[in-house]
């Protein structure tokens, strides 16, 4: 999961730096802080969308959406979204949907402020409600959503992307219908030629940037579960297994021993911070969200590697349709809009526009290999339990063997700490 940031330093840095050291940029970059369970920066908080006054006798579905994803923004998605509510009300004569942005950070998170609307104000809860994967999973668990199971089928329809279909589903319940993806992928300049596993980024002359100092560890535990790692135990807890893991420190130190991973990477913790480096020049590699890349001038794109047969591996995040209403009455009302909004014609027009992870198979562009393999490489993004153990864990190991400790002996003492 997932937006991120815009740093520009000069415009005479812009690839001229080429595979400059990270050194000097990363001395501007404020010291590393723990970083959200977020897959992206979030758009500043919009205005409420305005919405006619709905009769008191005529069906009314509330909606709630995070800014991202405001109908009311002036860019192609938003018109597409917004085109499609207007179409739903046509085919219910009478039906008024109201649009409301909620926040996504902090006291205003979209979670916190329904869990005090379901206490304060239930009536005027959502019927249906865009929540990133790991706001779907806190909802869930806080038994903020209505299950869509028995409600509809659509998240068994085999014309979903299992990284989809699993991010829609909460200790086995299906709580979201998939619409938006988003992945971890490698970026890379054009004149480096073609970038396929581990061995051509090793090398391959410049750095590479990714945010080593981050809490969540996403990219050093996909290099893990690539490496045949397993996160959760017997038992369902969360794990680190020494073998898996010293392979991919391993793949650290020898990055670090060739200054494709200079130590300073330990003080980059957020996308913004990676996207700042790389397209500064200070970088030519860099590990980002399929999301924040930029076709026209970032350059090439592939999968994230992997280690075990090299078989690429990236951990995937996305938003979903999910229920929260109040009034059953329009649970069933809302479960079809949902479905509406997911159909293949509209959700794949709205995914190309807003460069997003497709999120079914038949919206793929035929012949577009590139985000086929993305998504082939594509597992769920690990439960916020998981990440909030695992996370902390993978960015102290990472430090640590960027900053000259061995591989084995850091596995060790962190697979320790798990005991």
């Amino acid at each position: 999961m997932p937006r991120i940031f815009r740093f520009v330093i000069s415009v005479g840095l812009l690839f001229s730096a080429g595979c400059a050291s990270l050194e000097p940029i990363l001395a501007s970059l404020t010291p590393p802080t723990p970083v959200p369970t977020k897959e992206s920066t979030p758009t500043p908080i919009a205005p409420v969308t305005e919405t006619a006054p709905a009769q008191s006798d005529a069906p009314l579905l509330r909606i709630w959406l995070p800014p991202q994803f405001d109908p009311a923004a002036q860019n192609v998605p938003a018109t597409l979204l917004k085109q499609r509510f207007a179409d739903f009300e046509a085919q219910h004569p009478g039906l008024k949907i109201e649009v409301r942005i909620k926040g996504s950070e902090g006291e205003s998170n979209i979670v916190n402020v329904l869990s005090l609307t379901g206490v304060a104000a239930s009536s005027t809860l959502p019927d249906l409600i865009i929540l990133s994967r790991s706001d779907l999973e806190a909802a869930a668990m806080k038994g903020l959503l209505h299950p869509i199971d028995g409600l509809s089928t659509s998240l068994e329809d085999p014309n979903w992307y299992g990284y989809a279909q699993e991010l829609g589903r909460i200790q086995n319940t299906g709580y979201g219908l998939p619409f938006a993806g988003n992945a971890l992928a490698l970026v890379y300049y054009p004149e480096l030629g073609t970038i396929v596993n581990w061995r051509d980024v090793l090398t391959s002359r410049g750095q590479l940037v990714f945010p080593a100092g981050n809490l969540q560890g996403l990219v050093g535990l996909s290099i893990y579960a690539s490496a045949g790692g397993e996160i959760l135990d017997a038992q369902g807890l969360p794990t680190l297994e020494v073998e898996a893991l010293t392979r991919a420190l391993a793949l650290v130190e020898e990055g670090v021993s060739k200054n494709i991973f200079p130590p300073s990477l330990a003080n980059v913790s957020t996308e913004a911070q990676v996207l700042q480096i790389y397209r500064t020049g200070s970088a030519n590699k860099g590990i980002l969200w399929i999301l924040d890349y930029r076709p026209s001038s970032d350059g090439e794109i592939t999968p994230l590697p992997g280690l075990l047969d090299e078989a690429p591996f990236s951990y995937a995040t996305g938003w979903l349709w999910a229920l929260a209403g109040s009034n059953p009455a329009n649970q069933q009302l809302a479960v079809e809009l949902a479905e509406f909004l997911v159909e293949d014609e509209f959700v794949g027009e709205w995914t190309r526009a807003g460069g997003y992870l497709p999120t079914r198979p038949s919206i793929v562009e035929e012949g577009d290999r590139t985000t086929a393999a993305i998504i082939e490489s594509a597992h769920p993004i690990p439960s916020n339990e998981v990440l909030a153990v695992l996370g902390p864990l993978m960015q102290e190991a990472l430090t640590r063997v960027l900053n000259g400790e061995q591989p084995d002996d850091v596995a060790g003492s962190i697979v320790q700490k798990l005991k």
